[in-house]
């Protein structure tokens, strides 16, 4: 057998990638047969081939899932170091690899768990350095930005300078002796910054004075501060920082931080961006945010920009190409942005952790409590240079960089996902991405089912549009996906988003697009219409078209194309009817849009305009609102619509009112003229609530100040006002009647303007009977009467004069509001009311008096009397609760003149005579054959009998008991006992048995107790047989034979043998013994013993008096005690 010799050192130096041939490689041939091995798969047949439809291919292309491959990012495993790193570990005891660092020009380094560095150029071995393996593993390692330069911690607190191209040792330093192991090293300009155990950040300056390379440190950040688990240097003189609770930024000798929230347990990792030099991205857990730095000489600022859930806890931030890399807890890569959810997994390369390193024998456990909180989550082997990261794995070294967007793209659109590739195809250029659209074109022209996905749609428009493919969109996509109806639509949106500003298609494109979009999309023809161009149109084809299908926003688009907003207005007028109602198919809904986006400012469709063309845009659309030119039979625009829906008309000015024209220099006279021309027409307006909207609308103006007092605008007010009915034109009328100056007019058919009048007046003798000739007055109207009530009622007896006539009227209307207003006041003439009211409102109205305490005499008797003739149900509770309101004679009177029946019993009992009222209740309970309602008034009779007992004779209870009992034919078990309590058993069972209900119900109530009682003797003699059994137990003494046979029941004899039971039970031995206790179940013991009675006792002699007592000496026990 041969062995293999172990290489030395020297000669690990001395070699290259070719001619180390004692290096063991793979055999490409045989990776190729292993790695690249495709599964085989059976071709399928023409006849299969053919039986599959289109349509189900439509539905594999439409319901396909966002797959998870073809990662923006591409891994290469760089196989001759790891090949190199296995060979050192296993011949030449370097250690497994624990930390990596990559330079520019393709260098290298690997620092081993022995202390070793292996620093590698093109994947070839340049040198080893063995000199420091008696301080522990090397626990970091950076290159210098020109990568001259590398610095190298150990884990026992060593750290070292090397020559990168030869590896000469250059400087050799320890921080604060050999107490902590150095976590973490990196370059800031030229000195270095290095992060112990501890928690504590140190400065390192290099220098070279009179040519003696020398090194000073000083702590930057001392642990005891809290404990540093992470840094970043921005440049030479800013540092960031982060422990387990803050984030922390370092600048010329000031600090600040900002508190970082997150579990414990969890690392947090900070990256400077790389784009903007100001932000700070730091991670802890599954939040990820962004940090804006700014410094200001000795000020520094930390504020808060955005925050981001992640799906897993990040152990490392970079960049790569220009994006940000995210390696999170479950070994997988993510870039941040649209290909979050496409990570590339490295977790077959088991990657290395550096944290683990300091818990072992390499520092002793010289660890800081915040390392040990964080577990193994410090990743230790990754490194980034160049825009490509080298991960350093216990399978080898992984390098990896983003992936060519052209051919992911490629990828994407051979295999079938087709969003996913024009997405990336719109972020590229040049002849070759056009190419690549060019040929997606010609495959989508062969299969435009593909189009039938709204989202490929889009993005095929998109790309047509980016690489200038005009020809080929409305060419070959027209002519042979013009049936999908996604692609026309995506097309539609496209035009209104103004993409196809720079190439917009021809007329006769324009006009099949809009055909098209009108069967399946009619809302978006007149948006496509208002964003074309002129020269993209047909008029006359377009409006006719469009008239026809009555897309009226369209034809309106296409009169502001030739015209602008007075010829699309005018357009509009002509095709407006007036009041079409709810299902409205006249251009009356376009014409209100357009005028708004005029009035607004924007342009046909809703589109912007720009700011200077704003001004004069609304000006020019105020005056087409208000021209008689050009409408139908002289009417303006703005008369049409009012025509039409006059609401509509009126929030429109109310919207428009806030900017220009109607506010600025000219606002009040524009709103003048708005308002002449709204009146001018008024009167002439069919329907008498588009009048009320006008009177509402300037009015309005006029009160808020945006309309000035014109005479003439005040006179056809009012006029407009005088031939319009309603409460909406009343108070419209009111208002203007304020404005001017106190009268009074003739109005006699307008009673709420005079009654309001008065009020403001003070005539009060006018305002009720005004008041009570509305017709149907609202709750506003009521609300402002009680008001003006509440007020007058403190006025003295001549308001009671004014207010008693009409007091009924003003109870129907609020009856509990008049009872607080009027309760007291008219205390003697509410019982006259309520007799003259008798309806729902009266009661209502007495039941608010006694809210308040003011119901009783005749009063509350009427109201008695109400209640039985409207709510009889309520009568009874209303006595029961309000005892003594009323007198009991009156209130029996009542009830037996009206009813209820029901309530007749409580009367009587009040009255004095129980003994009727539970005749009355008796006879009740025998009327009816509802059992529920019998056991109730049976119940009710008891409890009568209950409370009477205590206050009438013995014998007039005992009466009443048995009536009680005699006559009830349902019972109740409970009041049979409660009538024991007031009558003999022997009576009560003889007057109770009539009803064969009650004796079944005495009869339960005998066996349960009966049962009852056995149930506990049972309880009872268990128990105690239980404790004589454990007391003889206990006790260990004989059995007990006294008592009676457990068999036969006969007497124990003292001659006859006995046997007993384990429990104390006993019986004849004639009779034999049971084979189990009959008391406790166990079973008896086959050894039975027969024991003799014992003979009797001889009498002890009687005691002899002797004068001499002799008393024998105490007899010791086992122990010696007395």
């Amino acid at each position: 057998m041969d062995l293999l010799k172990t290489p030395s050192v020297q000669s690990l130096l001395d070699s290259d990638l070719e001619s180390v041939e004692s290096l063991q490689y793979l055999d490409i041939e045989e990776l190729d047969e292993i790695e690249y091995a495709l599964p085989a798969i059976d071709a399928p047949t023409l006849a299969e081939v053919l039986c599959v439809s289109e349509e189900e291919e439509i539905k594999n292309v439409q319901n396909k899932e966002e797959p998870v491959s073809c990662s923006p990012l591409q891994i290469d495993f760089l196989q001759a170091v790891s090949q190199q790193l296995i060979q050192a570990q296993e011949r030449s005891s370097t250690g497994f690899a624990t930390v990596l660092s990559t330079g520019t020009e393709g260098k290298l380094t690997v620092g081993t768990a022995h202390g070793h560095l292996l620093s590698f150029y093109e994947q070839t071995l340049r040198w080893v350095c063995d000199q420091n393996t008696d301080v522990g593993a090397v626990s970091c390692l950076s290159y210098n930005k020109d990568s001259t330069r590398l610095l190298a911690g150990y884990a026992r607190g060593l750290i070292c300078q090397y020559e990168s191209i030869k590896g000469t040792v250059l400087r050799r330093l320890t921080l604060g002796g050999e107490l902590w192991g150095i976590l973490r090293v990196t370059w800031a300009g030229t000195s270095g910054l290095a992060l112990d155990t501890g928690g504590s950040v140190w400065l390192i300056k290099f220098s070279r004075p009179l040519g003696v390379r020398s090194a000073r440190t000083s702590c930057l950040f001392s642990g005891a501060r809290g404990e540093v688990v992470a840094m970043s240097a921005r440049d030479a003189r800013i540092l960031a920082l982060a422990t387990l609770s803050r984030v922390i930024i370092v600048a010329g000798g000031c600090a600040a931080g900002v508190k970082l929230s997150g579990p414990p347990d969890t690392l947090p990792v900070i990256e400077w961006s790389e784009t903007d030099n100001r932000i700070l991205i730091c991670a802890r857990a599954n939040t990820l945010q962004w940090l804006s730095v700014h410094i200001t000489g000795s000020s520094i600022s930390l504020r808060p920009l955005h925050r981001a859930e992640l799906k897993m806890p990040p152990l490392w931030l970079g960049w790569l190409g220009g994006n940000l890399a995210i390696l999170d807890s479950d070994e997988k890569l993510r870039i941040w942005g649209d290909e979050y959810d496409k990570p590339l997994d490295l977790s077959y390369i088991e990657p290395v952790y550096a944290s683990a390193f300091f818990k072992g024998h390499w520092t002793d456990g010289r660890v800081s409590r915040a390392l040990c909180t964080a577990g193994v989550n410090a990743l230790g082997g990754a490194s980034i240079a160049n825009g490509t990261l080298s991960l350093l794995g216990r399978k080898g070294v992984v390098r990896v960089n983003p992936r060519d967007l052209l051919a992911r793209v490629q990828a994407f659109l051979t295999s079938g996902r087709y969003l996913q590739g024009l997405r990336l195809l719109c972020g590229t250029q040049g002849a070759e991405a056009t190419a690549i659209a060019s040929q997606f074109i010609d495959n989508i022209c062969a299969r435009p089912h593909i189009l039938g996905n709204k989202h490929i749609a889009d993005q095929t428009v998109k790309i047509c549009l980016k690489f200038g493919l005009n020809e080929e969109l409305w060419g070959k996509l027209w002519e042979q996906c013009s049936s999908e109806k996604e692609f026309v639509e995506a097309l539609g949106d496209a035009i209104v988003r103004d993409e196809l500003s720079v190439a917009p298609p021809s007329p006769d494109c324009t006009q099949a697009l809009i055909e098209r979009l009108a069967e399946f999309e009619p809302e978006l023809v007149e948006r496509v219409l208002a964003s074309l161009p002129l020269t993209s149109l047909d008029p006359h084809r377009a409006s006719v078209f469009t008239r026809e299908k009555g897309l009226w926003r369209g034809v309106g688009a296409i009169a502001a194309a030739l015209g602008g907003c007075a010829g699309a207005m005018r357009e509009l007028c002509a095709h407006t009817r007036r009041s079409c109602g709810a299902r409205c198919e006249c251009a009356g809904a376009a014409l209100l849009v357009t005028a708004a986006d005029a009035l607004a400012g924007r342009a046909a469709g809703g589109r912007d305009l720009p700011s200077h063309a704003r001004p004069s845009a609304r000006h020019d659309a105020l005056h087409a609102l208000l021209s008689d030119e050009g409408g139908e039979g002289g009417r303006s625009p703005l008369r049409v619509l009012t025509e039409h829906d006059g609401s509509a008309a009126v929030r429109l000015l109310e919207q428009s009112a806030r900017d220009p024209p109607f506010a600025g220099p000219l606002a009040k006279q524009n709103r003048l003229r708005v308002a002449r021309h709204l009146l001018a027409f008024a009167k002439d307006l069919p329907h008498p609530d588009d009048r009320t909207e006008i009177l509402e609308f300037l009015t309005g103006q006029l009160n808020s100040g945006a309309l000035p007092n014109d005479p003439e605008v005040l006179k056809e007010l009012e006029e407009v006002a005088r031939g319009t009915r309603g409460e909406r034109a009343d108070r419209a009328w009111l208002a203007l009647l304020q404005r001017a100056p106190p009268r009074r007019p003739a109005l006699h058919d307008r009673p709420r303007i005079l009654c309001r009048l008065d009020v403001l007046q003070a005539q009060h003798q006018t305002v009720l009977p005004l008041f009570f000739k509305i017709e149907e007055p609202s709750d506003v109207d009521i609300d402002e009467l009680y008001e003006y009530l509440r007020c007058r009622v403190s006025a003295g007896p001549e308001a009671k004069e004014q207010i008693e006539p009409y007091l009924s009227r003003l109870i129907v209307l609020r009856p509990r509001a008049a009872a607080a207003l009027f309760g007291e006041i008219f205390e003697n003439s509410i019982a006259t009311v309520l007799a003259s009211l008798a309806n729902v409102e009266a009661v209502e109205f007495a039941e608010s008096l006694k809210t308040c305490g003011h119901l009783k005499g005749d009063a509350a008797a009427v109201h008695v009397r109400n209640l039985c003739i409207l709510r009889p149900d309520h009568v009874q509770n209303f006595l029961r609760e309000n005892v003594g309101i009323v007198r009991p004679e009156e209130a029996l009177s009542i009830v037996r003149e009206l009813g209820p029946e029901d309530a007749v019993p409580h009367c009587l009992e009040a009255a004095g005579d129980p003994s009727a009222a539970l005749d009355v209740l008796l006879r009740l309970a025998a009327s009816t054959d509802d059992r529920i309602l019998a056991t109730r008034y049976a119940l009710e009779a008891g409890d009568l009998c209950t409370r009477v007992t205590p206050t009438v004779p013995p014998s007039v209870a005992t009466d009443m008991w048995a009536r009680l009992l005699k006559n009830a034919k349902f019972a109740p078990p409970a009041l049979i006992l409660e009538a024991v309590a007031h009558l003999p058993v022997d009576a009560a069972v003889d007057k109770t048995c009539e009803s064969s209900e009650v004796a079944l119900a005495i009869l339960a109530c005998a066996a349960s107790r009966r049962s009852g009682w056995a149930c506990a003797a049972r309880i009872m003699g268990r128990e105690a047989h239980e404790a004589l059994a454990l007391a003889l137990r206990k006790a260990g003494r004989g059995r007990a034979v006294r008592g009676r046979c457990v068999r036969c029941g006969a007497q124990l004899s003292r001659d006859a043998a006995v046997l007993a039971t384990h429990c104390g039970r006993a019986c004849h031995a004639t009779c034999g013994a049971e084979p189990r206790c009959g008391w406790c179940g166990a079973r008896a013991s086959d050894d039975v013993f027969s024991f003799n009675t014992r003979s009797p006792r001889r009498p002890a002699s009687p005691a002899t008096e002797f004068t001499l007592l002799l008393v024998a000496p105490p007899r010791p026990d086992l122990e010696g005690s007395v």
